[in-house]
């Protein structure tokens, strides 16, 4: 079933000065899903969003919400709304009045004003706490009564700056399902910016991932893991091994390569990633590689190696395994099913891969080049 677009970004540019913070940046969100800007700090990715909330004007380009273009209109008059990484809560308000501050002033009624800030209060799970203190309040509760705050305004567009990033882990964690089955019963759009790979993934419909001021890939959480377009995207989502190959073969949708350490290996052709040059670069996650004291049954290839470093992480362990062929050592991930380690630094291991596991990451000229190593 086709979505309608709710937001249309056309050509938006922003420079500071000589800086270009967004760089000719084209994007339609659709309604009713919940999609995320993700990249690292610097990137653009919060311009792009104060842009769309019109707390900023575009050096160029436009943003139509609606089908409306958004060039002059104020911020507070626009159908969005935003809830800020510090969740701007007024300190000397009670929870019901910091919920309907955006109410007021606007000829609305008394008894409605109450009724719909009862309603989102309900929403996020607060209900009955509008005489509540603000400052009697915990971080999540914080988060909620600033989500209500946005929502009893009714917008067509949620927008949401890194919303969880002063929660503790735990508690972010369970945020973050808890804002997507809200933004699920809600049918509105949400818009976040993160620079959470994992935040991202829960949350998201789709991700856009934004490197220096420009869109480089946007995709659904799965996509962006299993067909990273570019080198760069699959150092950002996950973890990655990268290994320099060489087709030796090619036909279209179906490639050989032939690798250091794993010898020749079929793969599919990535369809996000731009094909040219007979020297790629290629991937494979950790947790898609079999260790094993002996040499395992089953895999398209196999290489024998030297545990360098053990990692317990408490529901995996990982490890390093330096291989003969190439000088950084591979890591495999492995589910802690039994709460052991099986292998030491020193021991002999081999690994075992499937051509369907390994990643055709096209030609890169930074291939030598690894941003998480």
């Amino acid at each position: 079933m086709h979505q309608k677009n709710i937001i249309e970004i056309k050509g938006l540019q922003k420079r500071f000065g000589t800086f270009q913070a967004v760089s000719d940046l084209s994007l339609n969100l659709r309604e009713g899903e919940f999609f995320s800007l993700l990249g690292p700090s610097g990137c653009g990715k919060t311009t792009v969003l104060r842009m769309i909330a019109g707390f900023q004007d575009p050096t160029a380009g436009q943003v139509l919400i609606d089908g409306q273009d958004m060039d002059g209109i104020a911020a507070n008059k626009r159908p969005t709304n935003m809830v800020f990484q510090s969740y701007a809560i007024f300190p000397h308000l009670n929870v019901g009045n910091n919920v309907a501050y955006g109410l007021r002033g606007r000829g609305i009624a008394k008894s409605e004003i109450e009724a719909r800030v009862s309603e989102a209060l309900e929403m996020v799970e607060l209900g009955g706490l509008q005489t509540r203190g603000a400052t009697e309040l915990s971080g999540g509760q914080r988060q909620r009564v600033a989500l209500a705050r946005a929502l009893v305004m009714r917008p067509k567009v949620l927008l949401l700056d890194e919303p969880l990033s002063a929660l503790d882990k735990k508690l972010r964690e369970q945020m973050q399902f808890e804002m997507r089955h809200l933004q699920q019963s809600l049918g509105i759009t949400f818009v976040m910016v993160t620079h959470d790979q994992y935040e991202a993934m829960t949350m998201s419909d789709r991700i856009g991932v934004m490197f220096n001021g420009e869109l480089v890939q946007v995709d659904a959480p799965q996509t962006l893991y299993a067909k990273p377009g570019t080198r760069e995207v699959a150092s950002f989502i996950g973890e990655m091994n990268f290994l320099p190959a060489e087709i030796t073969d090619d036909h279209g949708d179906r490639i050989t390569v032939t690798t250091p350490c794993f010898g020749l290996l079929p793969i599919d052709r990535n369809p996000n990633v731009r094909p040219g040059g007979r020297v790629i670069s290629v991937g494979i996650r950790p947790e898609q590689l079999e260790i094993s004291g002996t040499r395992p049954d089953g895999y398209d290839a196999t290489v024998q190696g030297t545990i360098r470093d053990v990692a317990f992480y408490g529901e995996n362990v990982h490890y390093h395994v330096q291989v003969a062929g190439i000088d950084r050592p591979i890591a495999a991930s492995v589910p802690n099913y039994f709460h052991t380690v099986d292998h030491r630094p020193g021991d002999q291991v081999w690994l075992g891969v499937q051509s369907a596991s390994v990643i055709d990451l096209g030609p890169d000229p930074g291939a030598d080049q690894d941003r998480n190593q």
